[in-house]
Protein backbone atom coordinates (compact mmCIF):
# COMPACT_ATOMS: atom_id res chain seq x y z
CA UNK A 1 0.00 0.00 0.00
CA UNK A 2 1.43 3.33 -1.00
CA UNK A 3 2.17 5.66 2.25
CA UNK A 4 2.27 9.29 2.31
CA UNK A 5 6.10 9.43 2.13
CA UNK A 6 6.13 6.93 -0.54
CA UNK A 7 3.84 9.47 -2.58
CA UNK A 8 6.43 12.57 -2.25
CA UNK A 9 9.54 10.58 -1.60
CA UNK A 10 10.28 11.55 -5.94
CA UNK A 11 10.18 15.38 -5.20
CA UNK A 12 12.58 14.94 -2.02
CA UNK A 13 15.73 15.37 -4.51
CA UNK A 14 18.43 17.43 -4.17
CA UNK A 15 17.49 20.96 -2.57
CA UNK A 16 19.72 24.21 -1.79
CA UNK A 17 19.48 25.40 1.71
CA UNK A 18 16.45 26.98 2.59
CA UNK A 19 17.08 30.56 3.58
CA UNK A 20 14.29 32.27 6.35
CA UNK A 21 11.65 33.86 4.32
CA UNK A 22 11.10 37.37 4.65
CA UNK A 23 7.15 37.60 5.82
CA UNK A 24 7.35 41.42 5.14
CA UNK A 25 6.49 44.64 7.68
CA UNK A 26 3.75 47.14 8.08
CA UNK A 27 5.67 49.62 5.87
CA UNK A 28 4.36 47.39 3.00
CA UNK A 29 1.45 45.32 4.73
CA UNK A 30 -1.42 47.85 3.61
CA UNK A 31 0.17 47.17 0.14
CA UNK A 32 0.48 43.01 0.76
CA UNK A 33 -0.84 41.93 -2.51
CA UNK A 34 -2.24 38.50 -3.45
CA UNK A 35 -2.40 37.67 -6.83
CA UNK A 36 -5.91 37.05 -7.66
CA UNK A 37 -6.92 39.19 -9.77
CA UNK A 38 -10.39 39.99 -11.37
CA UNK A 39 -9.68 39.75 -14.54
CA UNK A 40 -11.88 38.19 -17.09
CA UNK A 41 -10.85 35.89 -20.05
CA UNK A 42 -10.48 37.59 -23.37
CA UNK A 43 -9.82 36.18 -26.55
CA UNK A 44 -5.61 35.43 -26.68
CA UNK A 45 -3.72 36.08 -29.44
CA UNK A 46 -2.04 32.57 -28.84
CA UNK A 47 -2.91 29.46 -28.56
CA UNK A 48 -1.43 26.72 -25.57
CA UNK A 49 -0.20 24.94 -28.78
CA UNK A 50 1.64 27.56 -29.52
CA UNK A 51 3.52 28.26 -26.85
CA UNK A 52 6.08 25.78 -25.78
CA UNK A 53 6.62 23.39 -22.41
CA UNK A 54 10.24 23.04 -22.55
CA UNK A 55 12.75 25.91 -23.27
CA UNK A 56 16.51 26.29 -23.98
CA UNK A 57 19.02 28.79 -22.74
CA UNK A 58 18.72 32.15 -24.13
CA UNK A 59 14.90 32.26 -24.18
CA UNK A 60 13.56 35.08 -22.02
CA UNK A 61 10.11 37.19 -22.22
CA UNK A 62 9.65 40.94 -21.86
CA UNK A 63 7.08 42.37 -19.58
CA UNK A 64 5.17 44.36 -22.69
CA UNK A 65 4.55 40.90 -24.24
CA UNK A 66 2.61 39.62 -20.69
CA UNK A 67 -0.49 38.86 -23.17
CA UNK A 68 1.94 35.33 -23.94
CA UNK A 69 2.97 33.05 -21.56
CA UNK A 70 6.48 31.82 -21.32
CA UNK A 71 5.58 28.28 -20.78
CA UNK A 72 2.41 26.01 -20.70
CA UNK A 73 2.54 22.36 -19.75
CA UNK A 74 1.95 19.71 -22.35
CA UNK A 75 -1.39 18.78 -20.88
CA UNK A 76 -2.54 23.17 -20.83
CA UNK A 77 -3.50 22.80 -17.31
CA UNK A 78 -0.76 25.30 -16.30
CA UNK A 79 0.73 28.15 -18.04
CA UNK A 80 3.99 30.57 -16.77
CA UNK A 81 4.75 34.12 -17.54
CA UNK A 82 3.51 37.32 -16.61
CA UNK A 83 0.89 38.51 -14.25
CA UNK A 84 -0.68 41.99 -13.58
CA UNK A 85 -0.53 42.57 -10.06
CA UNK A 86 -1.20 46.15 -9.90
CA UNK A 87 -1.22 49.56 -11.90
CA UNK A 88 2.23 48.81 -13.80
CA UNK A 89 2.99 46.38 -11.86
CA UNK A 90 3.87 42.83 -12.84
CA UNK A 91 5.25 39.46 -11.34
CA UNK A 92 6.63 36.11 -12.98
CA UNK A 93 3.82 33.23 -11.74
CA UNK A 94 2.62 29.94 -12.54
CA UNK A 95 -0.84 29.81 -12.98
CA UNK A 96 -4.11 27.64 -13.97
CA UNK A 97 -4.35 28.58 -17.28
CA UNK A 98 -8.22 27.93 -17.36
CA UNK A 99 -8.69 30.16 -13.93
CA UNK A 100 -10.68 33.15 -14.93
CA UNK A 101 -8.79 35.36 -12.73
CA UNK A 102 -5.25 33.95 -13.44
CA UNK A 103 -4.71 32.79 -10.12
CA UNK A 104 -1.11 32.30 -9.26
CA UNK A 105 0.17 28.88 -7.65
CA UNK A 106 3.59 30.08 -7.52
CA UNK A 107 5.73 33.17 -7.75
CA UNK A 108 8.97 34.45 -8.18
CA UNK A 109 10.23 37.06 -5.46
CA UNK A 110 6.79 37.41 -4.00
CA UNK A 111 5.52 40.98 -2.64
CA UNK A 112 7.65 42.53 -4.44
CA UNK A 113 6.20 42.69 -8.45
CA UNK A 114 8.76 44.58 -11.18
CA UNK A 115 7.56 47.58 -13.45
CA UNK A 116 5.20 47.05 -16.42
CA UNK A 117 8.13 48.36 -18.95
CA UNK A 118 11.56 47.19 -19.33
CA UNK A 119 11.38 43.89 -17.18
CA UNK A 120 12.44 40.64 -18.56
CA UNK A 121 12.04 36.83 -17.63
CA UNK A 122 15.47 35.29 -18.94
CA UNK A 123 16.27 31.84 -19.13
CA UNK A 124 20.06 32.51 -19.00
CA UNK A 125 22.93 30.45 -21.47
CA UNK A 126 24.95 29.87 -18.22
CA UNK A 127 21.69 27.91 -17.34
CA UNK A 128 20.34 30.44 -14.50
CA UNK A 129 16.89 31.80 -14.56
CA UNK A 130 16.72 35.37 -13.67
CA UNK A 131 13.91 38.11 -13.41
CA UNK A 132 15.09 41.71 -14.21
CA UNK A 133 13.11 44.51 -12.98
CA UNK A 134 12.90 47.81 -15.57
CA UNK A 135 16.13 49.32 -14.72
CA UNK A 136 17.54 45.87 -15.66
CA UNK A 137 18.40 45.21 -12.25
CA UNK A 138 17.77 41.23 -11.56
CA UNK A 139 15.34 41.33 -8.50
CA UNK A 140 15.16 37.04 -8.28
CA UNK A 141 17.50 34.44 -9.55
CA UNK A 142 17.15 30.25 -9.65
CA UNK A 143 21.18 30.70 -8.67
CA UNK A 144 21.68 27.84 -10.84
CA UNK A 145 24.34 27.21 -13.43
CA UNK A 146 25.51 24.72 -16.08
CA UNK A 147 25.87 23.72 -19.75
CA UNK A 148 23.51 22.26 -21.74
CA UNK A 149 19.90 23.27 -18.98
CA UNK A 150 16.61 23.43 -19.88
CA UNK A 151 13.31 24.72 -18.55
CA UNK A 152 10.09 23.21 -18.32
CA UNK A 153 6.36 23.61 -16.90
CA UNK A 154 5.09 19.86 -16.34
CA UNK A 155 1.80 19.06 -16.12
CA UNK A 156 1.68 18.77 -12.03
CA UNK A 157 2.60 22.76 -12.25
CA UNK A 158 5.67 22.34 -11.06
CA UNK A 159 8.24 24.78 -12.59
CA UNK A 160 11.74 22.88 -13.18
CA UNK A 161 15.25 23.47 -14.61
CA UNK A 162 16.97 20.25 -15.24
CA UNK A 163 19.97 18.43 -17.03
CA UNK A 164 18.67 16.92 -19.66
CA UNK A 165 22.16 15.26 -20.41
CA UNK A 166 21.49 12.70 -16.59
CA UNK A 167 19.36 9.85 -16.89
CA UNK A 168 15.74 11.30 -16.03
CA UNK A 169 16.82 14.85 -16.76
CA UNK A 170 17.81 15.26 -13.41
CA UNK A 171 16.22 18.58 -11.58
CA UNK A 172 18.83 21.22 -10.41
CA UNK A 173 15.67 23.38 -9.36
CA UNK A 174 12.10 23.47 -9.22
CA UNK A 175 9.41 25.68 -7.82
CA UNK A 176 8.02 22.80 -5.75
CA UNK A 177 11.17 23.85 -3.85
CA UNK A 178 10.13 26.78 -3.31
CA UNK A 179 6.25 27.57 -2.50
CA UNK A 180 4.79 31.04 -2.33
CA UNK A 181 1.30 31.26 -0.73
CA UNK A 182 -0.28 27.76 -2.15
CA UNK A 183 0.20 24.19 -3.05
CA UNK A 184 -1.20 22.11 -5.99
CA UNK A 185 -1.60 18.25 -5.94
CA UNK A 186 0.80 15.84 -5.82
CA UNK A 187 2.97 18.78 -4.48
CA UNK A 188 4.80 18.12 -1.16
CA UNK A 189 4.93 20.15 1.97
CA UNK A 190 7.98 19.67 4.42
CA UNK A 191 9.42 20.75 7.58
CA UNK A 192 11.56 22.42 4.97
CA UNK A 193 9.42 24.78 3.65
CA UNK A 194 6.44 27.24 4.45
CA UNK A 195 3.48 29.09 3.07
CA UNK A 196 3.57 32.80 3.90
CA UNK A 197 1.08 35.60 3.25
CA UNK A 198 2.17 38.90 5.23
CA UNK A 199 2.49 38.16 8.88
CA UNK A 200 0.67 34.22 8.19
CA UNK A 201 2.62 31.24 7.72
CA UNK A 202 2.02 27.44 8.02
CA UNK A 203 4.80 25.21 8.78
CA UNK A 204 6.12 22.53 10.90
CA UNK A 205 6.47 23.00 14.22
CA UNK A 206 9.56 21.43 16.63
CA UNK A 207 7.57 18.80 17.11
CA UNK A 208 6.50 17.95 13.83
CA UNK A 209 2.77 19.10 13.79
CA UNK A 210 1.38 21.20 10.97
CA UNK A 211 0.90 25.12 12.25
CA UNK A 212 -0.59 28.12 11.65
CA UNK A 213 1.59 31.02 13.23
CA UNK A 214 1.04 34.56 13.34
CA UNK A 215 4.62 36.43 13.62
CA UNK A 216 4.31 40.29 14.03
CA UNK A 217 6.77 43.02 14.66
CA UNK A 218 5.64 42.83 18.46
CA UNK A 219 4.36 39.24 19.24
CA UNK A 220 4.00 35.68 17.74
CA UNK A 221 1.59 33.59 18.39
CA UNK A 222 0.33 29.65 16.67
CA UNK A 223 -4.03 29.87 16.15
CA UNK A 224 -4.23 26.81 14.68
CA UNK A 225 -4.66 23.72 15.78
CA UNK A 226 -6.61 25.77 18.92
CA UNK A 227 -4.08 26.40 21.23
CA UNK A 228 -5.81 25.86 23.73
CA UNK A 229 -6.27 21.88 23.39
CA UNK A 230 -3.20 19.53 23.48
CA UNK A 231 -2.17 18.00 20.68
CA UNK A 232 -4.16 14.69 20.80
CA UNK A 233 -6.89 17.22 21.81
CA UNK A 234 -6.73 18.45 18.55
CA UNK A 235 -6.67 15.26 16.70
CA UNK A 236 -3.05 14.92 15.87
CA UNK A 237 -0.06 13.40 16.55
CA UNK A 238 3.92 14.52 17.24
CA UNK A 239 5.61 10.92 17.47
CA UNK A 240 6.61 10.99 13.96
CA UNK A 241 9.71 11.56 12.73
CA UNK A 242 8.70 12.77 9.32
CA UNK A 243 6.76 16.33 8.75
CA UNK A 244 5.40 15.96 5.66
CA UNK A 245 1.76 16.86 3.62
CA UNK A 246 0.44 16.75 0.47
CA UNK A 247 -2.81 17.24 -1.53
CA UNK A 248 -4.44 13.98 -3.26
CA UNK A 249 -5.61 14.36 -6.64
CA UNK A 250 -9.00 13.34 -5.20
CA UNK A 251 -8.98 16.78 -2.78
CA UNK A 252 -7.79 15.15 0.37
CA UNK A 253 -4.96 17.08 1.93
CA UNK A 254 -3.10 14.88 4.14
CA UNK A 255 -0.48 15.43 7.03
CA UNK A 256 1.80 13.40 8.96
CA UNK A 257 0.56 14.57 12.37
CA UNK A 258 -3.00 12.89 11.76
CA UNK A 259 -4.28 16.16 9.83
CA UNK A 260 -6.91 14.73 7.03
CA UNK A 261 -8.92 17.39 5.67
CA UNK A 262 -11.46 16.71 2.89
CA UNK A 263 -12.71 19.28 0.54
CA UNK A 264 -16.65 19.70 0.34
CA UNK A 265 -16.48 18.71 -3.45
CA UNK A 266 -14.48 15.68 -2.90
CA UNK A 267 -13.53 13.38 -6.32
CA UNK A 268 -11.01 13.50 -8.81
CA UNK A 269 -10.87 15.55 -11.90
CA UNK A 270 -11.45 18.78 -9.60
CA UNK A 271 -8.75 21.45 -10.12
CA UNK A 272 -8.20 21.87 -6.74
CA UNK A 273 -5.44 24.00 -4.33
CA UNK A 274 -4.69 24.69 -0.77
CA UNK A 275 -3.94 28.60 0.20
CA UNK A 276 -2.89 30.49 2.73
CA UNK A 277 -4.51 33.45 2.67
CA UNK A 278 -4.14 37.08 3.75
CA UNK A 279 -6.10 37.12 6.22
CA UNK A 280 -4.12 33.91 7.85
CA UNK A 281 -6.64 31.21 6.79
CA UNK A 282 -5.73 28.32 5.49
CA UNK A 283 -8.52 26.89 2.28
CA UNK A 284 -9.16 24.82 -0.26
CA UNK A 285 -10.00 26.24 -3.31
CA UNK A 286 -11.98 24.30 -6.57
CA UNK A 287 -11.84 25.43 -9.88
CA UNK A 288 -15.23 25.30 -12.35
CA UNK A 289 -13.25 25.04 -15.23
CA UNK A 290 -16.62 25.04 -17.35
CA UNK A 291 -17.07 29.21 -16.26
CA UNK A 292 -13.25 29.70 -14.82
CA UNK A 293 -14.45 30.29 -11.52
CA UNK A 294 -13.57 28.93 -7.77
CA UNK A 295 -15.00 28.65 -4.36
CA UNK A 296 -13.56 27.65 -1.31
CA UNK A 297 -14.57 23.86 -0.49
CA UNK A 298 -12.22 23.71 2.90
CA UNK A 299 -11.15 26.44 5.70
CA UNK A 300 -8.95 25.28 8.43
CA UNK A 301 -10.20 28.09 11.00
CA UNK A 302 -14.05 28.12 10.95
CA UNK A 303 -14.47 31.45 12.69
CA UNK A 304 -12.88 34.13 11.51
CA UNK A 305 -11.87 35.97 14.30
CA UNK A 306 -9.86 33.00 15.85
CA UNK A 307 -7.18 34.16 13.36
CA UNK A 308 -5.04 36.22 15.20
CA UNK A 309 -2.82 39.50 14.37
CA UNK A 310 -6.59 40.08 12.27
CA UNK A 311 -7.47 43.71 14.25
CA UNK A 312 -4.19 44.39 15.56
CA UNK A 313 -3.47 45.32 19.38
CA UNK A 314 -6.11 46.95 21.85
CA UNK A 315 -8.65 46.06 19.07
CA UNK A 316 -11.63 43.79 19.09
CA UNK A 317 -12.70 41.44 16.03
CA UNK A 318 -16.39 40.43 15.41
CA UNK A 319 -18.26 39.01 12.96
CA UNK A 320 -21.77 39.71 12.56
CA UNK A 321 -21.73 37.76 9.78
CA UNK A 322 -19.10 39.60 8.09
CA UNK A 323 -15.58 40.54 9.96
CA UNK A 324 -15.33 44.08 11.69
CA UNK A 325 -12.59 45.67 14.23
CA UNK A 326 -13.29 48.10 16.23
CA UNK A 327 -11.01 49.86 19.29
CA UNK A 328 -11.69 49.43 22.44
CA UNK A 329 -12.91 52.53 24.32
CA UNK A 330 -10.72 55.10 24.77
CA UNK A 331 -8.36 54.00 21.85
CA UNK A 332 -8.22 54.75 17.88
CA UNK A 333 -6.58 53.17 14.91
CA UNK A 334 -2.88 54.08 14.75
CA UNK A 335 -3.38 53.61 11.23
CA UNK A 336 -6.71 54.69 9.71
CA UNK A 337 -5.93 52.66 6.32
CA UNK A 338 -4.86 49.35 7.70
CA UNK A 339 -6.50 47.96 11.26
CA UNK A 340 -3.06 45.11 11.58
CA UNK A 341 -1.35 48.48 13.56
CA UNK A 342 -4.21 48.18 15.62
CA UNK A 343 -5.13 50.77 18.08
CA UNK A 344 -3.73 53.25 20.27
CA UNK A 345 -4.37 55.41 23.05
CA UNK A 346 -6.36 58.25 23.05
CA UNK A 347 -5.40 59.45 26.69
CA UNK A 348 -1.94 59.72 28.10
CA UNK A 349 -0.44 58.88 31.70
CA UNK A 350 2.48 60.35 32.55
CA UNK A 351 3.96 57.68 34.63
CA UNK A 352 2.10 54.54 35.22
CA UNK A 353 5.00 53.56 38.40
CA UNK A 354 3.70 57.03 40.04
CA UNK A 355 0.15 56.99 38.98
CA UNK A 356 -2.25 56.61 42.45
CA UNK A 357 -4.73 53.68 41.78
CA UNK A 358 -7.57 55.79 42.74
CA UNK A 359 -6.66 57.85 39.08
CA UNK A 360 -8.01 54.85 37.17
CA UNK A 361 -10.86 53.24 36.31
CA UNK A 362 -12.60 50.23 34.18
CA UNK A 363 -14.50 50.34 31.63
CA UNK A 364 -16.76 47.10 30.86
CA UNK A 365 -16.60 45.27 27.65
CA UNK A 366 -19.31 42.20 27.71
CA UNK A 367 -18.89 39.16 26.00
CA UNK A 368 -15.27 40.32 25.18
CA UNK A 369 -12.04 38.64 25.88
CA UNK A 370 -7.84 39.49 24.59
CA UNK A 371 -6.20 35.65 24.16
CA UNK A 372 -3.32 35.16 26.04
CA UNK A 373 -0.88 37.37 27.49
CA UNK A 374 -2.08 36.90 30.95
CA UNK A 375 -0.14 38.35 33.91
CA UNK A 376 -1.36 35.83 36.52
CA UNK A 377 -4.38 33.24 36.96
CA UNK A 378 -6.42 33.64 39.72
CA UNK A 379 -9.33 31.11 40.48
CA UNK A 380 -12.20 30.91 43.29
CA UNK A 381 -11.79 35.40 43.88
CA UNK A 382 -14.14 37.49 43.95
CA UNK A 383 -14.74 40.36 41.20
CA UNK A 384 -13.51 43.59 43.48
CA UNK A 385 -10.17 41.51 44.65
CA UNK A 386 -9.70 40.56 40.72
CA UNK A 387 -10.16 44.64 39.86
CA UNK A 388 -7.97 45.95 43.04
CA UNK A 389 -5.14 43.09 41.81
CA UNK A 390 -5.10 45.04 38.26
CA UNK A 391 -5.57 48.45 39.97
CA UNK A 392 -2.53 47.83 41.46
CA UNK A 393 0.09 46.66 38.92
CA UNK A 394 1.49 48.81 37.01
CA UNK A 395 1.76 47.22 33.77
CA UNK A 396 -1.87 45.50 33.99
CA UNK A 397 -3.96 47.05 30.57
CA UNK A 398 -7.17 45.08 31.31
CA UNK A 399 -8.35 42.15 33.50
CA UNK A 400 -10.93 39.01 31.98
CA UNK A 401 -13.53 37.76 35.17
CA UNK A 402 -15.76 35.10 34.26
CA UNK A 403 -18.22 33.40 36.69
CA UNK A 404 -18.33 29.76 35.90
CA UNK A 405 -18.90 28.25 39.28
CA UNK A 406 -16.29 29.93 40.44
CA UNK A 407 -14.62 33.07 39.84
CA UNK A 408 -12.01 33.09 37.57
CA UNK A 409 -9.56 36.11 36.96
CA UNK A 410 -6.60 36.85 34.16
CA UNK A 411 -5.05 40.20 34.31
CA UNK A 412 -3.85 41.17 31.35
CA UNK A 413 -0.48 42.77 30.47
CA UNK A 414 -0.74 43.34 26.15
CA UNK A 415 -3.85 42.99 24.57
CA UNK A 416 -3.64 41.30 21.44
CA UNK A 417 -5.83 38.93 20.28
CA UNK A 418 -9.38 40.64 21.04
CA UNK A 419 -12.75 38.61 20.54
CA UNK A 420 -16.68 39.34 21.00
CA UNK A 421 -18.72 36.60 21.01
CA UNK A 422 -22.22 35.82 22.14
CA UNK A 423 -21.24 32.80 22.99
CA UNK A 424 -18.40 33.67 26.16
CA UNK A 425 -19.51 34.22 29.36
CA UNK A 426 -17.26 36.69 30.58
CA UNK A 427 -16.63 40.16 30.38
CA UNK A 428 -12.97 42.16 30.02
CA UNK A 429 -12.56 45.06 32.33
CA UNK A 430 -10.06 48.34 30.37
CA UNK A 431 -8.03 50.28 32.77
CA UNK A 432 -8.31 53.96 31.94
CA UNK A 433 -7.61 57.04 33.59
CA UNK A 434 -10.71 57.86 35.74
CA UNK A 435 -11.40 61.63 34.71
CA UNK A 436 -11.63 60.04 30.69
CA UNK A 437 -15.15 60.21 28.87
CA UNK A 438 -15.39 56.95 27.83
CA UNK A 439 -19.12 57.48 26.17
CA UNK A 440 -17.28 59.67 23.72
CA UNK A 441 -14.16 57.74 23.26
CA UNK A 442 -16.57 54.39 22.89
CA UNK A 443 -18.35 56.61 19.75
CA UNK A 444 -15.32 57.88 17.92
CA UNK A 445 -13.66 53.83 18.49
CA UNK A 446 -16.98 52.80 16.48
CA UNK A 447 -16.56 55.53 14.21
CA UNK A 448 -13.41 54.70 13.06
CA UNK A 449 -13.95 51.10 12.38
CA UNK A 450 -14.17 51.63 8.87
CA UNK A 451 -16.60 48.75 8.44
CA UNK A 452 -20.59 49.61 7.84
CA UNK A 453 -22.51 47.79 10.33
CA UNK A 454 -25.30 47.56 7.90
CA UNK A 455 -23.43 46.67 4.23
CA UNK A 456 -25.62 45.48 2.28
CA UNK A 457 -28.11 48.39 2.64
CA UNK A 458 -28.56 50.36 -0.33
CA UNK A 459 -27.21 53.43 -0.49
CA UNK A 460 -30.28 55.89 -0.40
CA UNK A 461 -30.73 57.92 -3.52
CA UNK A 462 -29.77 61.56 -1.83
CA UNK A 463 -26.65 60.48 -0.92
CA UNK A 464 -25.57 58.57 -3.83
CA UNK A 465 -24.80 61.92 -6.41
CA UNK A 466 -27.45 64.44 -5.54
CA UNK A 467 -26.80 67.75 -6.09
CA UNK A 468 -28.85 68.75 -2.83
CA UNK A 469 -26.50 66.43 -0.83
CA UNK A 470 -26.14 68.64 2.27
CA UNK A 471 -29.42 67.75 4.07
CA UNK A 472 -28.70 63.62 4.29
CA UNK A 473 -25.23 64.80 5.63
CA UNK A 474 -26.95 66.28 8.57
CA UNK A 475 -29.77 63.78 9.11
CA UNK A 476 -27.25 61.02 8.69
CA UNK A 477 -25.28 62.26 11.53
CA UNK A 478 -27.83 62.88 13.84
CA UNK A 479 -28.96 59.40 13.31
CA UNK A 480 -25.63 58.07 13.90
CA UNK A 481 -23.17 60.35 15.71
CA UNK A 482 -26.40 60.24 18.61
CA UNK A 483 -25.96 56.44 19.41
CA UNK A 484 -23.73 54.26 21.53
CA UNK A 485 -22.44 51.06 19.83
CA UNK A 486 -25.14 49.20 22.04
CA UNK A 487 -27.83 51.08 19.76
CA UNK A 488 -28.19 53.65 23.12
CA UNK A 489 -29.00 57.48 22.67
CA UNK A 490 -25.99 59.87 24.09
CA UNK A 491 -26.56 62.43 26.36
CA UNK A 492 -26.75 65.72 24.75
CA UNK A 493 -23.22 66.69 26.57
CA UNK A 494 -22.24 63.46 26.02
CA UNK A 495 -22.54 63.57 21.99
CA UNK A 496 -21.39 67.51 22.09
CA UNK A 497 -18.00 66.22 23.44
CA UNK A 498 -17.81 63.51 20.70
CA UNK A 499 -18.42 66.01 17.78
CA UNK A 500 -15.81 68.31 19.42
CA UNK A 501 -13.06 65.45 19.08
CA UNK A 502 -14.25 64.46 15.78
CA UNK A 503 -14.37 67.97 14.69
CA UNK A 504 -11.00 68.75 15.79
CA UNK A 505 -8.99 65.58 14.59
CA UNK A 506 -11.00 66.47 10.63
CA UNK A 507 -11.26 62.64 10.23
CA UNK A 508 -14.87 62.89 8.80
CA UNK A 509 -14.08 60.24 6.10
CA UNK A 510 -14.35 57.77 8.24
CA UNK A 511 -17.68 58.60 9.20
CA UNK A 512 -19.56 58.87 6.14
CA UNK A 513 -20.92 54.99 4.64
CA UNK A 514 -17.87 53.52 2.48
CA UNK A 515 -21.36 52.73 0.21
CA UNK A 516 -20.70 56.22 -1.27
CA UNK A 517 -17.68 55.48 -2.33
CA UNK A 518 -15.82 58.60 -2.01
CA UNK A 519 -19.52 60.84 -3.86
CA UNK A 520 -19.20 63.53 -1.01
CA UNK A 521 -17.60 67.21 -0.20
CA UNK A 522 -15.77 66.25 2.88
CA UNK A 523 -15.48 69.97 3.57
CA UNK A 524 -19.25 70.55 3.11
CA UNK A 525 -19.35 67.54 5.94
CA UNK A 526 -16.99 68.34 8.06
CA UNK A 527 -19.22 71.79 8.22
CA UNK A 528 -22.22 69.48 8.83
CA UNK A 529 -20.04 68.77 11.75
CA UNK A 530 -19.11 71.48 12.96
CA UNK A 531 -23.05 73.66 12.97
CA UNK A 532 -24.07 70.37 14.75
CA UNK A 533 -21.78 70.63 18.19
CA UNK A 534 -22.67 74.31 17.39
CA UNK A 535 -26.08 73.67 17.70
CA UNK A 536 -25.53 71.50 20.82
CA UNK A 537 -23.89 74.60 23.42
CA UNK A 538 -25.99 75.95 25.65
CA UNK A 539 -28.79 77.50 24.44
CA UNK A 540 -27.24 81.25 25.06
CA UNK A 541 -24.15 80.45 23.40
CA UNK A 542 -25.59 78.53 20.38
CA UNK A 543 -26.59 80.12 16.98
CA UNK A 544 -29.87 81.37 15.64
CA UNK A 545 -32.25 80.04 12.75
CA UNK A 546 -30.71 82.36 10.45
CA UNK A 547 -27.91 81.98 10.95
CA UNK A 548 -27.75 78.28 10.63
CA UNK A 549 -29.83 78.15 7.26
CA UNK A 550 -27.24 81.08 5.64
CA UNK A 551 -24.34 78.52 6.79
CA UNK A 552 -26.24 75.51 4.87
CA UNK A 553 -26.97 77.56 2.07
CA UNK A 554 -23.25 78.77 1.47
CA UNK A 555 -22.51 74.84 0.88
CA UNK A 556 -23.99 75.37 -2.48
CA UNK A 557 -21.51 77.97 -3.07
CA UNK A 558 -18.97 75.43 -3.07
CA UNK A 559 -20.74 72.24 -5.82
CA UNK A 560 -18.23 73.06 -8.61
CA UNK A 561 -15.57 71.54 -6.38
CA UNK A 562 -17.48 68.60 -6.01
CA UNK A 563 -15.56 66.55 -8.20
CA UNK A 564 -12.03 67.27 -7.32
CA UNK A 565 -12.81 66.82 -3.75
CA UNK A 566 -14.07 63.18 -4.37
CA UNK A 567 -10.75 62.48 -6.04
CA UNK A 568 -8.95 63.71 -3.06
CA UNK A 569 -11.18 61.46 -0.74
CA UNK A 570 -10.80 58.42 -3.04
CA UNK A 571 -6.74 58.91 -3.42
CA UNK A 572 -6.98 58.95 0.52
CA UNK A 573 -9.26 55.70 0.82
Amino acid sequence: METLHDRTKKWTGSRAELGKLDIGNFATSQNAWKIRLSVLRSLSPWSSASVPAQLGAGSSLAVEDHARPFLVSPDATFSCGFLEAGENAFSFSVWYTNAADKTAVWTANPGAPVNGRGSRISFRGDGGLALADGNGTAVWESMTSGEGLAISLLDSGNLVISDPFTGGGRAVWQSFDWPTDTLVPSQPFTKETRLVAGYFNLHYDNDNVLRLLYDGPDTSSIYWPNPGYTVIGNGRTNNKSLGVAVLDDAGVFLSSDNLLAKSSDLGPGIKQWPTLDQDGNLRIYSLNESTGGWAVSWAAVQQPCSTQGLCGQNAICEYQPSLKCSCLPGYEMANPRDWRYGCKPMFSISSCIHAAPEQFKFVELQHTDFYGYDLGYNSSVSFEYCKKLCMEMCSCTAFSYRLTGTGVCYPKGSLFNGYTSPNFRGSIYIKVPYNFDTSAASFYARSTAGLACNSSDPVPVALAGSQDNKWPYFFGFAGVLGRTPEGELLEVGQLAQALRQVVASGDVVSLVDSRMQGQFNSRQALDMLRISSVCLEEKRNGPTMDEIAKALTEFDDEDEHLSTTRDCVADGN
